[in-house]
């Protein structure tokens, strides 16, 4: 229950954010569809076992992982419209395209769709499909210098922040 009232405020939150006001009326806006959100994906929220104990405050440890999450996933956003832009500006597009097979550490169902879709949204990659055993993510990238070192990158920051949240 108290890990949803986090959830929810960090959700209305964002809604103000996005919506470039700070006020009651979007705040309680935000809330009204974070807890939709939160009662869409109830049961996927309550099956995560939560890793901390309850000595740890698990309300503010959870959203301060959220709050580092965000803006992990910003700085790689950013890094990646970069790279974009690049490619698309350069005079001979020099690409290579490919796809890679990610081995996720993440075990979650909550965790994998968060990974997954935080790959899918940052610019120049697409989360394609995810083996029958959950165990390895297939990434489409627009350019793949070195395979390994696009899956370390990803293993250190995305992954690592959504196993801090979702395991």
């Amino acid at each position: 229950m108290r890990r949803h009232i986090v959830l929810n405020i960090v959700l209305a939150l964002i809604w103000c954010a996005l919506q470039e006001k700070l006020n009651v009326t979007e705040f309680v806006i935000g809330s009204v569809f974070g807890y939709g959100i939160i009662f869409m994906l109830k049961r996927v929220l309550e099956d995560e076992k939560e890793k901390i104990s309850p000595s740890q405050g698990v309300s503010f440890v959870l959203f301060w992982r959220v709050f580092c999450y965000f803006f992990v996933f910003i700085k790689e956003m950013i890094k990646a419209n970069i790279d974009v832009v690049k490619i698309v500006l350069s005079p001979k597009l020099k690409m290579t395209p490919g796809i890679i097979a990610y081995k996720m550490d993440v075990k979650t169902d909550a965790g994998i769709t968060l990974l997954a879709n935080s790959i899918t949204l940052t610019p120049g990659t697409l989360s394609v499909d995810i083996s029958e055993d959950r165990k390895t993510l297939y990434i489409h990238a627009l350019h793949i210098e070195d395979a390994e070192e696009l899956q370390q990158s990803i293993r250190d920051s995305l992954e690592k922040h959504t196993k801090d949240i979702l395991g």
